[in-house]
């Protein structure tokens, strides 16, 4: 219990740094635009790239929130519930798409003449995104699994 504790704190700090990262959006909002402006005749999605980019973070944030009201049910009421495996397979579902969404739209802009290097790194992290949104589906299984023996297991008793 003390290790799924650490991942709440953990779990905790990267939703805060995702609310200071928001907070940045809206305080240098001028100089995101600015910049957008001024790029967006030399990149693929032009001026829709600031918008992809907050969405995308807005469902990364979506997904954390998720992640961590899981954690707090599992500290709360124990692994196997059915409260700790809907959030974990609406955490793992979001991180999956995102990941393969951010991948995608990443290669677009590889094929459409991005920096080749901030771009493989870009793709790289989309991936991750996405196995660890599976890794989190094949867990939250687990735990319906372990929810399903529980269940039967308090009714033989």
């Amino acid at each position: 219990m003390k290790k799924i504790k650490i991942l709440f704190g953990i779990t905790g700090l990267i939703l805060l740094t995702y609310l200071l990262h928001f907070a940045s959006y809206i305080f240098l909002s001028d100089f995101y635009l600015g910049l957008s402006e001024g790029t967006e005749d030399k990149i693929v999605f032009g001026k829709y790239n600031f918008i992809l980019g907050f969405i995308q973070s807005v469902i990364i944030f979506a997904g954390i929130v998720l992640s961590l009201k899981c954690i707090y049910g599992i500290i709360k009421q124990g692994f196997f519930t059915a409260t700790s495996k809907k959030f974990m397979s609406w955490a793992g579902v979001i991180f999956l798409l995102s990941g393969i969404v951010s991948s995608t739209i990443d290669i677009i802009r590889l094929f459409n003449g991005a920096e080749e290097a901030a771009m493989i790194g870009s793709i790289l992290m989309g991936v991750m995104l996405a196995i660890l949104g599976l890794i989190i589906l094949i867990v939250s299984d687990m735990a319906q699994t372990g929810f399903q023996l529980k269940s039967e297991n308090d009714l033989t008793i």
